[in-house]
């Protein structure tokens, strides 16, 4: 029959099971014994070792497991590698080591100055009494990383022995640590169907002064020359790659992303049909400081990977505006608007002027115009222009062919326009697609794009004033 036909595989584990049962210790049962040989060898079809026997449930269970080893392993680390220097601080020097310390000038170069930790301490404490924050499942996470992180950063600043190698990748997986566990508690804020939360803005308010310390604290360190004898440029390059990956991950892209879901939620409840006790709250001013917050501090990062980070974000929040626009009509004709289209617009109208400032944000025109303009890499810069490029183009009507065909022909014949006619003002276009931008939106399109071509250094201030 072929349901009793065996497989190689069950032939193999019988043959095995047989000559395991010649080794049977003689004061156990043959029943035990089988019982034990099936624990140790898995069944025909393997299954996880979980309740609901999924692979993925069990490969998840061992990342948290290694998470959190690893998480110990560091703290371990953290404690031997400062466990040095609290003999020699609670101990005086004598006054031969006095002497001998007088002369050298660049001990003091070496210690760096980082954000006070007393404030830090403060919101930590505040964050804690919080009930409603105290309540999140991922709150004991943050207090425990941001506590490894100040006592890390604060044995750092204090010691005047260069940074080691190995103390700048603990500091590194120390911030990307702290930095994963602040966008725990970010993400489900920003996704988050409730909108009449009050506590969350203050959670936000607290958020941004979390990460901007965060970044303030640890940048000094990663970008201090390191020992002689190591690839510096290696070094730096490789720390502040992973630092920027994870803010640009964690931090930036979806904050740029939630604007549109934000506005969608608060107008949508604001505007609601069904009359509501309480007025919903607006979350994305406090989301746009957060965001200002954590990239703040990088502009004292080298200009190459500055110029990278913005041009990465801006990418972002260039696709995010341009998905904002609904596909192209071939018909002219202004359409009738519901109630629904009328709420819509507006959304489309704040998430453009919160995208609009995140691109101002990023595109913060520099001292020398002309290191920004040989910094920006051409395939980035291309892309953004593509965009600029297609987002103007949908903001205007669509023209037909006889359009075209007389605006093409009075071009070539170079016809001039009457001179008794005014000049036309430097405004929008007559073909503006009012379905889709109004003027004033066009307009904030016009000076990011204006202040796009000032960041890359290819219109100097001078020469527009």
């Amino acid at each position: 029959m072929a349901s009793s036909a065996s497989s190689d595989a069950d032939r193999l584990r019988i043959a095995i099971a047989l000559t395991a049962l010649k080794f049977k210790p003689a004061n156990q049962s043959c029943a035990s014994y089988v019982l034990q040989l099936r624990s140790v060898f898995p069944p025909s079809t393997p299954a996880a070792p979980t309740k609901d026997g999924s692979w993925k449930t069990h490969a998840l269970a061992l990342e948290k497991d290694l998470a959190g080893l690893k998480e110990k392993y560091e703290a371990e680390q953290i404690k031997t590698l400062l466990a040095p220097a609290a003999p020699a601080s609670d101990s005086a020097p004598n006054n031969s080591q006095l002497v001998k310390r007088k002369p050298k000038k660049k001990a003091a170069e070496k210690r760096l100055d980082v954000p006070p930790h007393a404030d830090l301490e403060t919101v930590l404490e505040d964050l804690h009494n919080r009930p409603d924050f105290a309540s999140l499942p991922t709150s004991d996470s943050l207090f425990s990383s941001f506590s490894a992180f100040q006592q890390f950063t604060s044995a750092l600043s204090s010691s005047d022995v260069p940074v080691a190698a190995a103390q700048r990748s603990l500091l590194l997986s120390t911030t990307i640590r702290a930095l994963t566990s602040l966008a725990n508690v970010l993400h489900p804020i920003l996704r988050s169907p409730e909108i009449n939360v009050a506590s969350q803005i203050s959670t936000l308010k607290t958020l941004a002064a979390l990460v901007h310390h965060l970044v303030s604290s640890s940048l000094p360190f990663l970008l201090r020359k390191p020992k002689h004898g190591t690839n510096q440029p290696a070094t730096v390059s490789s720390l502040l790659n992973k630092l920027l990956d994870a803010l640009v991950t964690s931090i930036f892209n979806p904050i740029v992303e939630s604007f549109l879901p934000l506005s969608s939620r608060y107008l949508a409840c604001l505007f609601t049909t069904t009359p509501s006790k309480s007025l919903p709250t607006d979350l994305r001013s406090d989301v746009l400081h957060l965001f200002q917050s954590a990239f703040s501090p990088l502009i004292s990062a080298p200009s190459a990977y500055e110029v990278n980070l913005r041009a990465t974000v801006a990418l972002t929040a260039l696709r995010e505006l341009e998905n904002l626009f609904p596909p192209r009509r071939t018909d002219n004709a202004r359409l009738p608007q519901t109630d629904d289209d009328r709420v819509s617009t507006l959304v489309r109208k704040d998430a453009l002027w919160y995208l609009c400032t995140v691109l101002h944000v990023l595109f913060a025109p520099p001292t020398d115009f002309s290191k920004s303009a040989s910094t920006v890499g051409a395939v980035a810069e291309r892309q953004i222009v593509d965009v600029f490029s297609r987002i103007a183009n949908r903001c205007r009507k669509c023209q037909n062919i006889a359009s075209k065909n007389a605006t093409a022909l009075k071009d070539a014949c170079n016809i001039p326009d009457r001179v008794d006619e005014e000049m036309p003002s430097a405004g929008p276009p007559n073909n503006l697609d009012l379905d889709i931008i109004d003027e004033v939106g066009y307009q904030m399109i016009l000076g990011v794009m204006e202040r796009y071509w000032r960041w890359t250094g290819e219109v100097q201030q001078d020469r527009v004033m």
